[in-house]
């Protein structure tokens, strides 16, 4: 097909929907197209900014007459690689949100962040259960499995998830639920990619009449100290708490505020589901561990969530690399290791490097989120004014190979990040797990259509 019919046919395919079209050769494509990583400068063939399920729909018949990859973006937390081909389909505008305090749900397009959500059902006692940063969209956090500050006492977010409106890579727009398309709803939730174009997600939303809740930060002497006392902390504590350690080296620049400039320090984050008295109880032995530079653990309204990992939201010039394993065990061997690798008196380019204490005896619903048989959820981040995904793949590299017999089979694929396409199959999903995905995916987009796995 030439250029022309092309720019044509696109032109007619405006006039069809509520939202806009906009070509390669289009200077408002660069908007359009830009995510949450501003060092990724996507140049599809064509973007799509849809306004309504009807426009997602000719969006996808649109991919189809023509050959095209169909990418999805709301907020781009997702992407790791520039998109340079297909049809980049923009859910931002997809921003409604209706909430129902009787059937504790709330229903959220698939354009949204978390933030609104939390804002939105904290008047009622209630709560969705979000990822560590309210920045984050919702669709793209649930397809992934969804583990957050909540995950040890309530599970994971997609545990939550009640149905999903979508729009399949062979055109056709369908509910997933219990009751209707119930191998899709289990794919859903944790199979990440390759079925269609989610619109609207409907949640049940958890009842937490308190938190105790927030962050400890140690200086670098104390580091060591407070790890070794975290970890074995973490063997005792009751399910209804969940919290995370995480070495952090801040820049030496401006944006960073003193004391934190140029430190190095431990966080300790948890969430508590319980009262204060209780609360205090069970954080003790932490603030007996060292003196804090700050201790903003107390009771906590549930609009603050985010404020518990205190993670950035707005969008990012820096490039950035993660990666996260499971960990079976934390035995006195692994923290040494973990202290060895990413402490004080290691030389490390990472920006931060995290255990997450997730595992819990709360019996988990039949879905695809994988990676539930880890007790720990490690994960490595670096950030740097340039690309240098080796030297920080390498940096972790030498702590995963020390701890081996500990990483566990599987790990939630949202940890994965720069794992490339062709192995996140074996990395997140048990063999039978993987083969009904792909039964799925192929039976929900026949010419995998929609970028992702297959």
């Amino acid at each position: 097909m030439t250029s022309s019919q092309f720019s044509q046919d696109a032109a007619a395919l405006s006039d069809r929907i509520s939202g806009g079209v906009v070509l390669r050769d289009d200077p408002q494509l660069a908007d359009e197209a830009r995510g949450q990583f501003l060092f990724l400068e996507h140049s599809p063939d064509i973007a799509v900014a849809v306004e309504t399920e009807a426009d997602v729909i000719e969006a996808v018949r649109f991919a189809d007459t023509h050959d095209l990859t169909i990418h999805v973006q709301a907020t781009g937390h997702g992407t790791h690689e520039t998109i340079t081909d297909g049809l980049l389909i923009s859910t931002r505008r997809l921003d409604g949100l209706r909430i129902d305090p009787s059937l504790r749900t709330a229903s959220i397009g698939a354009g949204l962040r978390w933030r609104p959500v939390v804002d939105a059902a904290a008047p009622h006692g209630l709560a969705p259960i979000t990822g560590s940063a309210p920045g984050v969209g919702v669709v793209g956090f649930l397809l992934g499995g969804g583990v957050g500050p909540l995950s040890r006492s309530l599970g994971f977010g997609s545990d939550w998830v009640r149905s999903m409106r979508i729009v399949t890579g062979a055109g056709e727009l369908v509910t997933a639920s219990d009751t209707e398309n119930a191998d899709l709803f289990w794919a859903l939730r944790g199979g990440k990619s390759g079925f269609g174009v989610v619109t609207e997600v409907t949640i049940e939303l958890a009842e937490i009449p308190e938190l105790y809740a927030g962050s400890l930060t140690f200086a670098a002497e104390h580091v060591d100290d407070v790890l070794r006392a975290w970890s074995r902390w973490t063997h005792d504590v009751p399910d209804t708490v969940t919290s995370s350690a995480a070495i952090m080296r801040f820049p030496d620049v401006e944006q960073v505020p003193p004391p934190m400039r140029g430190a190095t320090v431990v966080s300790i984050r948890v969430a508590i589901l319980e009262a204060e008295a209780e609360g205090e109880a069970i954080v003790a032995p932490l603030r007996d561990a060292a003196p804090a530079m700050s201790d903003e653990v107390g009771p906590m309204a549930l609009v603050d969530v985010g404020n518990i990992h205190n993670d950035p939201e707005d969008p990012s010039p820096m490039h950035a690399w993660s990666q996260g394993h499971s960990v079976t065990a934390l035995d006195d061997e692994t923290i040494e290791s973990f202290i060895s690798a990413f402490g004080t008196q290691a030389s490390t380019p990472l920006t931060a490097a995290e255990l997450r204490h997730i595992g819990s005896t709360r019996v988990a619903p039949d879905t695809a989120a994988g990676g539930r048989d880890g007790e720990y959820l490690f994960s490595a981040l670096g950030i740097s004014p340039f690309a240098q995904d080796e030297v920080f793949a390498s940096a972790a590299a030498s702590f995963l190979e020390t701890i081996a017999p500990q990483i566990a089979a599987q790990t939630p694929v949202n940890f994965l990040g720069e794992t490339p396409l062709d192995e996140l199959a074996d990395l997140a999903w048990t063999p039978d797990d993987a083969s009904q995905l792909s039964a799925v995916r192929w039976r929900v987009d026949p010419a995998h259509r929609v970028h992702g796995l297959h």
